[in-house]
């Protein structure tokens, strides 16, 4: 019984993180939304294995344990970026943007590879689905940091 409620308020933690740090990339006022419910997101993935941990089989449990160890560096990843909000009163860095897109990219992973994992059934498929959402999130980080040096950029200089 505990397992669907802890899963359920899982997925919501991650919905609302992943929305909120959207919205934080550029406005700090969500920042607190998006780091508070990252963190409950891993609390509430670390409550639905501890409950289930004695029926899992062996493989299982180790992909577990490593969704549990990247949930704990997102969580190292949204403390480095507040880290940063906090020492920063004007435009946010782009040290701010790379820390908060890893989680927002591994978020959005997330959604993709259990979306296909429960469509499909095919691990192989969701692993796939996985490393190309990766790739591509890098890549879209890397882009989205030159668009906020630019606009930090045309900012400080009054060109806007």
């Amino acid at each position: 019984m505990a397992h669907p409620i802890l899963i359920t308020l899982h997925t919501l933690a991650g919905v609302v993180s992943f929305f909120a740090g959207c919205l934080a990339v550029r406005r700090r006022s969500y920042f607190a939304a998006y780091f508070y419910s990252l963190v409950l997101l891993v609390v509430f993935l670390l409550g639905a294995i501890a409950v289930t941990w004695t029926e899992l089989d062996v493989a299982t449990r180790i992909l577990f344990a490593a969704l549990s160890a990247l949930g704990g560096y997102m969580i190292v990843r949204g403390a480095q970026a507040r880290r940063i909000l906090l020492r920063t009163d004007g435009p946010l860095p782009v040290g701010y943007v790379d820390h908060l897109g890893f989680t927002l990219v591994a978020l959005f992973d997330g959604f993709i590879v259990i979306t296909v994992l429960r469509l499909t059934g095919s691990g192989w498929l969701a692993a796939g689905s996985g490393v190309a959402i990766a790739v591509a999130g890098h890549f879209a980080i890397v882009r989205l940091k030159r668009s906020h040096t630019a606009w930090l950029t045309t900012r400080s200089t009054g060109l806007a």
